[in-house]
């Protein structure tokens, strides 16, 4: 492959050597370079890191590879892998978990998800892109009886790369599978479901929630009904909100399998069950939220329905829980915590902070990449 260079400041080699993977075009000198290509950094005339180029991307122009000078890239990947799945191990995370993190598990742009033998991956490197069957191999031989490997590298971040979308079947054929957590099994789609498949940063918050749920309990935004199926055993009767059809049609899958008959299922938009039930003056004495990413798009408008949909929730608890999540990175925890404490002030309420929960263990958080850090929830006593 042809190798090009690029000379960085002082600085620039003290940030990388500090543990920082991604430059902005102005951080660095500019080169346009094709997109993808591999890059030498050199700081005077010495070696400093093995890096990729995005000229179409100012905020991602550079993306860190690696500080060995000599690097191989399948030996870098199986080395990468090998380091992510030993700590894995070492928190008890066996049957399905992320297996990489991007930055996190120094390999920049790229995730991993593991389903039982299934391998779901989601990309926005573009050198990564370029060699995507040597992290196929590399995955192969690394990891234990995997009979497919997905890639899932679509949505809003790949666009941002001028990376066009690719969805396919990398190895194996199988797209499905069953997964076991908190005693109870639910069904992946990895073809048909959102992100990966899986809600995989939710792990360590199902099992927390579960430890408030009871009476009569309302899971909106629910997609496969985790939080709520995971919780049924302490719950009386169960409501499930989620628009998505395929969702809906999993959900359903899952109650079935799991053997609850307690629960009620609507297929439609959560905001306007939540509208019509506080105009009804029906009570919960819980409601769960976790709403898909709404300040992505427009931070305003983002912000006023995060507001309106816990507005809502809040008229729906009499004396419980609300258990409200946030996954957008540009919501900071103490903002979300100010506006929830503001609606129940608001609202002549009072209330007691239970708990304040985040992303599970194997999302987990390398500085100064603190953009890694994206979910937050509270657990909130409200009367």
């Amino acid at each position: 492959m042809t190798e090009y260079e690029i000379k960085v400041s002082k600085r620039i080699r003290n940030k990388i050597f500090g543990g920082k993977q991604v430059f902005t075009i102005n951080e660095v000198q500019k080169r346009e370079y094709p997109v993808g290509s591999l890059v030498k950094l050199v700081c005077g005339n010495k070696f400093v890191a093995w890096a990729t180029i995005n000229p179409k991307n100012p905020k991602h122009y550079i993306r860190i590879l690696s500080t060995e000078k000599d690097y191989d890239l399948y030996s870098d990947i199986v080395n990468k892998l090998k380091i992510a799945q030993r700590y894995r191990d070492k928190i008890g995370y066996s049957r399905h978990y992320r297996w990489v993190y991007s930055e996190s598990d120094f390999l920049s742009g790229l995730i991993v998800d593991k389903f039982e033998n299934i391998i779901v991956i989601q990309n926005t490197n573009p050198y990564f892109d370029k060699n995507i069957n040597i992290i196929k191999e590399a995955i192969l031989d690394v990891g234990k009886n995997v009979e497919t490997i997905y890639e899932k590298s679509v949505g809003k971040n790949r666009e941002k790369e001028w990376l066009p979308p690719k969805e396919r079947i990398l190895y194996g054929s199988k797209t499905r599978t069953t997964i076991k957590e908190g005693g109870k099994k639910f069904i992946v789609d990895v073809k048909s479901g959102q992100k990966t498949g899986w809600f995989l940063d939710q792990r360590e918050n199902r099992s927390i929630v579960k430890k408030f749920v009871y009476g009569k309990t309302l899971d909106a935004f629910s997609y496969t009904g985790s939080f709520g199926i995971i919780s049924s055993d302490k719950a009386d009767e169960l409501w499930f909100l989620e628009k998505n059809r395929s969702s809906v049609e999993v959900l359903i899958e899952n109650l079935k399998i799991n053997g609850i008959d307690n629960a009620k299922v609507l297929n439609t938009n959560a905001y306007l069950v939540l509208k019509k039930f506080s105009a009804e003056n029906r009570k919960f004495d819980v409601v769960i939220l976790d709403p898909p990413d709404l300040l992505s798009e427009n931070y305003k408008k983002g912000i006023r329905s995060f507001i309106l949909v816990n507005s809502m929730a809040i008229d729906l608890i009499k004396d419980g829980y609300l258990i409200s999540f946030s996954c957008s990175q540009d919501l900071k925890e103490d903002k979300m915590f100010s506006i929830l404490r503001t609606l129940i002030r608001r609202k002549s309420r009072r209330f007691e902070l239970i708990s304040r929960l985040h992303q599970a263990f194997d999302h987990k958080v390398i500085f100064p990449h603190k953009e890694l850090e994206y979910l937050k929830g509270f657990v909130l006593h409200i009367w």
